[in-house]
């Protein structure tokens, strides 16, 4: 499939943009057209690249407005992880259908999710057509997953490996002890996978660590050889509470972190995270909105405006994360985490990229696309979605959406009566 997008603003000019199968093929004023190619007028439309939502529990959008204005350990304990043991495969396969359908429309085309029931949020990215990296969550000593457990998801995932892969998720430090940490990271080493952890959510989680094992959370995966096994492949959602040494030992390890800054403000978890630090010494930063009982909504638009604002705001310098990395930091730093060759508009990169109309109140008047974009807009001016290639809406328009919307109520419904 080929798809010509004519006159579309791209930084600022007008442009065309040729999409032939799932890769960017060429750019420019006289881009050779495909005479099968379906044209696309981008008079009244900008292009960018399609954000990467790097931390996210998607089916917990079935949680939306249920338990609010609580600290985290109270909101978990009494209020979600209650509910969370009556989570079915129908019921996680709906609420990640309708979690998909909010992500295209607000310009996602890759999540990293921490949740439950692989195989049913597999089938329902894949069916809305977009790219996700699903772990497999493990809480106490970690032993329940295991080599079989892991080749047993990858055997069910395999007819969405175009795009679904697979990761180890050991919920967080306080959940998992350190011989868990070490067994699933071992895992996570020996087939490849990443491993994605809650780390440094809250002060608290700090000072336990401190008390209970000498050593700040960082410290202790270092000590225990975690980092070690995972270079390359760690993403630490959060970490938003960190030493200078914590930097260092990110750094060392080329290890990705996820800034949440809309749960973590909802949540009181903390505001200060240390994005230039981390970005100085060789960490990869990427952004999430986390779940949607902590957030939400899934909207990237507004993750990136809640964190350029507060980088700005903290350190009282307002040339501090300027929108173009912004941009990078929702989009190319996601998929360079999880190795795709996407999060730009570029020749040879793969075609995940969203169109976003410039006649939305937003934009008007259009000074600066991206600036509007970030600091203007929400979600609702995306117009267009492309992911791997594949038109995934066009005007707004989703397939089966309120077939979507319908079945998602009715699996909330249950969840929260049970």
């Amino acid at each position: 499939m080929a798809y010509y997008i004519q006159n579309i603003l791209l930084n600022q000019e007008r442009t065309n943009i040729l999409i032939e199968g799932n890769t960017i093929a060429a750019i420019g004023k006289q881009t050779p057209s495909v005479p099968d190619a379906t044209i696309i007028d981008g008079s009244h439309l900008a292009a960018f690249p399609s954000f990467a939502n790097m931390h996210t529990h998607a089916a917990m959008n079935l949680f939306r407005g249920f338990a609010n204005d609580l600290p985290l350990m109270t909101w978990l304990n009494d209020w979600i992880w209650p509910k969370e043991k009556h989570l079915d495969y129908d019921i996680v396969y709906s609420g990640t259908k309708l979690a998909c359908l909010e992500m295209i429309k607000s310009g996602t085309t890759l999540f990293s999710d921490m949740y439950f029931h692989i195989p049913a949020a597999a089938k329902a990215a894949a069916e809305m057509g977009i790219r996700c990296t699903l772990g497999i969550t493990a809480f106490g000593d970690g032993l329940s997953v295991n080599e079989q457990v892991v080749e047993e998801t990858l055997c069910e995932l395999e007819p969405y490996k175009h795009l679904v892969n697979l990761a180890i998720a050991p919920h967080a430090i306080y959940t998992v002890s350190d011989e868990g940490l070490v067994h699933l990271a071992r895992l996570a080493q020996k087939y490849g996978l990443l491993y994605h952890i809650h780390m440094s959510e809250t002060q608290s989680e700090v000072d336990d660590c401190m008390s209970q094992r000498n050593c700040r959370p960082y410290e202790l995966l270092q000590r225990l050889g975690v980092l070690d096994f995972t270079q390359g492949r760690f993403t630490g959602a959060h970490s938003l509470h960190l030493s200078d040494n914590e930097i260092s030992i990110l750094g060392s390890h080329h290890a990705t972190v996820v800034h949440n800054p809309c749960s973590n403000l909802k949540l009181g978890s903390g505001h200060s995270f240390k994005y230039c630090e981390l970005r100085d010494a060789g960490v990869n930063v990427t952004l999430g909105t986390d779940g949607c009982s902590s957030s939400n909504n899934l909207d990237m638009i507004d993750a990136a405006k809640f964190m350029s604002y507060l980088q700005k705001g903290i350190r009282q310098d307002p040339t501090i994360l300027p929108a173009e990395e912004m941009l990078q930091v929702a989009t190319s730093n996601g998929f360079h985490a999880l190795g795709i060759n996407a999060g730009s508009i570029s020749v040879g990169a793969e075609a995940d990229l969203m169109l976003v109309s410039t006649d939305n109140i937003a934009f008007i008047p259009n000074n600066n696309t991206l600036a509007n974009l970030l600091y203007a807009a929400h979600g609702d001016c995306v117009d267009t979605v492309f992911c791997h290639g594949k038109m995934v809406m066009h005007h707004r328009k989703i397939d089966n959406e309120a077939d979507i919307i319908s079945q998602a109520k009715c699996a909330a419904q249950k969840l929260l009566r049970d």
